[in-house]
């Protein structure tokens, strides 16, 4: 499954384990249905996190199973080989939730963390604003306030937020210090039960990712306290720098789900080229054709042969704040070139279908839709690429991106 990387037994032993699940649960009949209905999957979710397939990353002691990043994206991996439209919907109920995990006090975990790995709830993460998109290093319009002792308010609105119509608990990125200079130093995240004045509108009509509620979430006057925010009162103003750690994880998955939809189309590309005839053969056997084949498959072995190392680096990043530019620059770049193998290789298997790949009942139509998204969510291609060009290009970039 990953070139250059050698699974543990135990982790080959989920990986089968998910593969029999999900070639018998995430069938294209149950993707089309959830997506035609534009609803969030809540039986097959909560079958993922019985079998304890999500909140892998969950400690033991809240109801997870204490594994990491590379077990979680070997789930990723599998479910998404079956349908990732539909693995993407069930994975994102869970957005969010590393905040928790990695950075939660205990009173936050134990609150929120085994409904989660029961399937209870989902959660959500909220940074994404209507006049900031991708830049959250800017003064947020969500502002918290201090109004007493240990209370605030928060006003403001959150946009194309993943279970927004759905979540139960949500780490929200706001403005804590309206004056910091630069403004990301006064942002915080706060732990956020839903509760009134909060208000929230399902955008419908999207292009792909319709099974996955994806709203826009309103706060009016909601009261919040020093013990909601994340970590406690001491990570007053440091809500940028978890997000950051949060978002080179997210982007790693991101990476992942990319190229194994890249590997789907890809198969389902080359079944149908080995059966269907054009002018007496095959058309496997046009060399144009093959040729195309031929190179996306090269494509998705290199990242294929990406996915743990950076995995690695992103997780040892967090115990050794030497590696954190390379992690960053690694899930950056992970992240663009899974989203973008993902457009081409559904792009390439809707053209060797030919008007059949235009057609939802052959999957690579729905596929495309649903890949477009990966290279706009957690930071747009442009936003990677910046990324990137500051630490290849060093401070000779940096002062322009």
């Amino acid at each position: 499954m990953f070139s250059g990387f050698e699974l543990t037994e135990e982790q080959k032993l989920l990986q089968e384990a998910v593969r029999e699940f999900a070639k018998k649960e995430f069938t294209p009949e149950r993707s089309r249905e959830y997506e035609e209905k534009e609803e969030f999957p809540w039986e097959l979710y909560r079958k993922m996190c019985q079998h304890g397939f999500l909140g892998l990353r969950i400690p033991e002691e809240y109801g997870g199973q204490g594994y990491g990043l590379i077990e979680e994206l070997i789930v990723t991996y599998e479910t998404a080989k079956a349908d990732p439209a539909l693995a993407n919907a069930v994975h994102a109920g869970h957005f969010g939730t590393s905040f928790l995990i990695h950075f939660g006090t205990h009173e936050q975990k134990a609150k929120w963390l085994p409904k989660l790995a029961k399937g209870e709830i989902t959660s959500a993460g909220m940074f994404t604003e209507p006049a900031g998109g991708s830049d959250i290093a800017r003064v947020l319009d969500t502002k918290a306030v201090k109004v007493g002792d240990k209370v605030w308010r928060i006003n403001g609105t959150k946009t194309f937020i993943t279970n927004a119509t759905t979540f139960s608990v949500a780490c929200v990125l706001v403005q804590t210090d309206p004056n910091a200079n630069p403004p990301y130093r006064g942002q915080t995240i706060f732990v956020v039960e839903r509760k009134p004045g909060i208000d929230a509108t399902l955008i419908k009509g999207k292009m792909g990712w319709r099974a996955s509620p994806t709203g826009e979430v309103s706060f009016s006057d909601v009261e919040v306290t020093d013990d909601d925010i994340l970590g406690g009162p001491q990570n007053l103003n440091k809500g940028f720098y978890q997000a950051i750690m949060f978002l080179d994880e997210a982007r790693v998955g991101i990476g992942c789900l990319g190229i194994a939809t890249a590997e789907a189309a890809l198969e389902r590309a080359v079944q149908y080229a080995k059966e269907r005839k054009a002018f007496g053969r095959k058309i496997a056997g046009f060399q144009g054709l093959a040729h195309r084949i031929v190179e996306m498959a090269t494509r998705i072995e290199l990242g294929k042969s990406m996915i743990f190392r950076v995995a690695k680096v992103v997780e040892k990043a967090r115990e050794d704040r030497s590696l954190l530019d390379e992690a960053i620059k690694l899930a950056c770049m992970i992240k663009w070139y899974g989203a973008r193998l993902a457009v081409e290789a559904c792009d390439l298997a809707i053209d060797v279908l030919g008007g059949y790949g235009y057609i939802a009942e052959y999957d690579v139509e729905r596929w495309f839709r649903f890949a477009k998204q990966l290279e706009i969510v957690e930071g747009t291609k442009e936003i990677q690429k910046n990324a990137i060009a500051r630490y290849v290009l060093g401070r000779e970039a940096a002062q322009y991106f």
